[in-house]
């Protein structure tokens, strides 16, 4: 026995043929949105890539403590335990932590450098009435130092617009040390 389907008179599907693909795509699309934006999935999208990347970064070598402060919270912003900051600070009282109480985040943080104190100008320009003196007096440079830093002037002949050298140029320490041994006497630096 065979059975034969009649044909459809009318339009079959309509505008259903057309709409499911389209209906489909926007579901999928949803479902690529979600996944990737969901958050605290490490290996999956944009999320997860930040959340192991900041587990990579070394936190600043201080906390400053603000009100309302604990332990618990320091440890969930920064990255360290609760255990490290507790051996790393163990002055500190973990129920009685004051605001503006600085917390070290590194077992041996690192040691503010020395700022360097400025060299100051390599030269002084002849002012009228000037000397050896009042340029020591205005500089703070010993007076024999500007002379041995200066071999070729005299106090006594100094023009406006003679240029003094007021402390060595940089040089390495063996041209320093050839340098001292051609002046005569000792340097006054």
């Amino acid at each position: 026995m065979t059975v034969q389907l009649a044909p459809a008179t009318g339009p079959r599907g309509g505008v259903s043929r057309y709409l499911a693909p389209i209906v489909l795509a926007v579901a999928a699309a949803a479902v690529i949105a979600v996944v990737v934006s969901a958050p605290g999935q490490s290996g999956h999208g944009r999320g997860g890539a930040r959340a192991s990347h900041a587990a990579v970064r070394r936190p600043p070598p201080y906390w400053i403590v603000q009100p309302g402060d604990t332990l618990m919270e320091i440890a969930a912003k920064t990255g360290v335990s609760v255990a490290q900051l507790e051996a790393f600070n163990p002055d500190a009282d973990p129920l009685g932590l004051v605001p503006g109480q600085r917390l070290k985040l590194w077992l041996h943080p690192p040691k503010p450098s020395p700022t360097p104190v400025p060299l100051g100008p390599l030269y002084w320009t002849v002012r009228p009435g000037q000397s050896f003196g009042s340029i020591a007096a205005k500089t703070g440079i010993n007076i024999l130092t500007l002379e041995q830093l200066n071999p070729g002037l005299k106090s006594t002949t100094l023009w406006p617009g003679d240029r003094v050298r007021l402390r060595p140029p940089l040089l390495p320490s063996s041209s320093l040390a050839r340098l001292a041994a051609a002046l005569p006497g000792t340097l006054g630096w």
